[in-house]
């Protein structure tokens, strides 16, 4: 499949951070902008490609919430599906830190609550978002955070852990027992949440370290602390750096028990 196979959209621009899908700007029938997402030619043969493509299809399409992009139109053309998602003006949020977008530091508190919010709906509909991080994060400048790139969530409801045959999602986001015991569960992302908030919040990483393996070492050491918080951002209030740190504990049984509980008690400070 090539853009061009889609006659009735207009290509305005192509997304250059499509990993391994193309991403395409497009203008609807209609006139709305929208992004055509597909697999890349080099991979439209690869089975497990094209099952989490579907997969993640399938489950955004079973969502509906403020936080996660939609899903507007789906088919498949020559033999490779692909999907027709709203288009957002806006920064994900690694490239927010990098240039140091002064939206984060001014709406501290509601981004981070947005996101939560987000994870706790999508555990509520019974799945784990499984590759939480910066570049999946959406920030609009009306100081709206979007989820997407659902190709590796999981359906998973209640307490028990489950474990996978590979390490899931992006190492430096991963909670020790998911980097130890390839086992994954709810307290596994509000660990991966706590990450991207601590990113969010500082531009840094919770833990310190030179290089990947380095930096997954700490993680899974239980001697090693997270970085204090309000070393980076004396402005942040003690209560949010304490719900940020609790997500982080390395014991899943310290952490909270749900996102649901992060939101509860983000809500509280608002």
């Amino acid at each position: 499949m090539q853009i061009h196979d889609l006659s009735d959209y207009r290509v305005i621009r192509k997304i250059p951070k499509g990993g391994l899908t193309d991403l395409y700007v497009c203008v609807a029938p209609n006139g709305k902008r929208v992004v055509v997402r597909f697999i890349r030619e080099q991979y439209k043969h690869d089975r497990n490609m094209r099952k989490s493509f579907k997969k993640g299809l399938e489950i955004l399409k079973e969502l509906d919430h403020p936080g996660v992009v939609k899903v507007l139109e789906d088919g498949v053309i020559k033999g490779v599906p692909y999907m027709i998602i709203d288009y957002h003006e806006s920064e994900n949020l690694r490239e927010c830190i990098l240039h140091q977008n002064p939206i984060l530091k001014a709406h501290s508190l509601t981004l981070v609550r947005q996101l939560a919010a987000a994870l706790a709906y999508i555990h509520f509909m019974g799945y784990l978002h499984m590759d939480l991080k910066p570049e999946n994060m959406l920030i609009k400048p009306t100081v709206d955070l979007l989820l997407i790139d659902f190709d590796l969530s999981l359906r998973h409801k209640g307490a028990k852990s489950v474990k996978m045959k590979v390490l899931p999602g992006t190492p430096t986001y991963l909670a020790p027992e998911t980097l130890v015991h390839r086992t994954v569960e709810e307290r596994s992302e509000v660990f991966a949440y706590g990450v991207a908030s601590y990113e969010l919040l500082s531009g840094h990483k919770p833990f310190e370290a030179n290089s990947v393996t380095e930096y997954k070492r700490a993680v899974v050491d239980p001697r090693v602390k997270a970085y204090p918080l309000h070393e980076y951002r004396s402005d942040i209030s003690r209560k949010l750096e304490e719900v940020v740190m609790k997500c982080l504990s390395k014991n899943p049984l310290q952490r909270y028990p749900s996102m649901a509980l992060v939101k509860r008690d983000l809500d509280a400070l608002l």
